[in-house]
């Protein structure tokens, strides 16, 4: 049994349930259990209803990585003894990794910062930072037990969904997006000045746990060049009908990557706070910081410039250093190994 702990909800968006998502689909993985702290958080996944298992009940919640681990070993001695667990949380490190060790198979770590300590036996971490080639950054790393831990490092381990599905979503010109709880009135000035340089097709993208979901859709309902989507199951299928992407650097920076997808980037929280040349590996040469958010005229001519230029900045993006294809066959077979 594969057993996922990880962070879901208002304050930790989709991107940890993005990622276990897809691991479960490349792995075509059938006994599995998904381990959040309340049935509320994932109430929108009613496709893994049979799947979901809630750790705090009642009034409880989440303190600290000891009483979290506590629970979680009460969990494994009753119900699931000799577990592998997938671990993708920002709040469960080292001391939780080290008290749940005896009770499982084996701990795999997700992540994508270097400043969380970890104690577990395979690291995965898609930071485009990244390489197990790099010695001198591993090395750095704050894994308190370096010597036993596998690691697989940098974009080639990246964890999206790359299935591709016959819809019928509209194509459009830009794709606004700010993950799966990222207010989108950030981008409404930006928008406003697009409108004013042409009546653009653009498409809204709405994740989940959006707070101003209802101001949006008021805000927008009778601009008939706008087009929201609400919770969609699947990002790339809206990504490849459009022609300029607009979003936080998290997850879905793989996703227009590997479709070679122009795409301009905004660094919203800590762990995106790479340089320029981290992006630019990746093919996002377009990549800028949440506080020129406030510079929408600029911002709007920018995102304009993209759209007439789109064509080059695609053939730049082919000629990346790294080249996002899919998750490589050689990291399934690592993991299976693992197993």
């Amino acid at each position: 049994m594969i057993i996922f702990r990880i962070d879901l909800g208002h304050k930790y968006g989709l991107g940890h349930y993005s990622r276990i998502k897809s691991l479960i689909k490349h792995l075509d993985l059938k006994r599995y259990k998904i381990v959040i702290d309340k049935f509320s958080d994932g109430s929108f996944l009613s496709q893994e209803n049979n799947n979901i298992i809630s750790l705090y009940q009642k009034n409880k919640t989440f303190k600290n990585e000891l009483e979290d681990s506590k629970l979680f070993i009460n969990l494994l001695r009753t119900k699931y003894k000799n577990s592998i667990i997938i671990k993708d949380s920002y709040r469960l490190n080292y001391k939780w990794e080290k008290n749940i060790k005896k009770y499982c198979k084996k701990i795999i770590s997700i992540d994508d910062s270097i400043e969380n300590n970890h104690y577990s036996d395979i690291y995965i971490n898609h930071n485009p930072n990244f390489s197990n080639k790099n010695i001198e950054l591993i090395k750095k790393l704050k894994i308190k037990n370096k010597k036993k831990c596998n690691f697989l490092l940098g974009p080639d381990y990246a964890l999206f969904d790359i299935t591709l599905k016959k819809t019928k979503i509209l194509n459009s010109d830009f794709v606004f997006y700010n993950g799966g709880s990222g207010d989108m009135v950030i981008y409404k000035k930006i928008i406003e000045e697009l409108n004013k340089i042409k009546k653009f097709k653009i498409t809204l993208i709405i994740g989940p746990y959006v707070k101003d979901y209802k101001t949006i859709c008021k805000k927008y309902k009778n601009f008939k060049n706008i087009n929201i989507i609400y919770k969609p199951e699947n990002i790339l299928n809206i990504l490849r009908r459009t022609k300029i992407f607009i979003s936080s650097a998290g997850i879905s920076m793989f996703e227009s990557s590997y479709l070679k997808l122009p795409t301009l980037l905004f660094k919203m929280n800590k762990n995106q706070n790479l340089s320029s040349f981290h992006y630019e590996k990746i093919g996002h040469y377009f990549c800028l910081e949440k506080k020129d958010l406030k510079l929408s005229k600029k911002i709007a001519n920018l995102i304009y410039l993209m759209f007439n230029n789109r064509h080059q900045i695609q053939k730049m993006m082919s000629d990346s250093i790294i080249n996002i294809n899919s998750i490589k066959k050689n990291f399934i077979k690592k993991f299976r190994n693992f197993k």
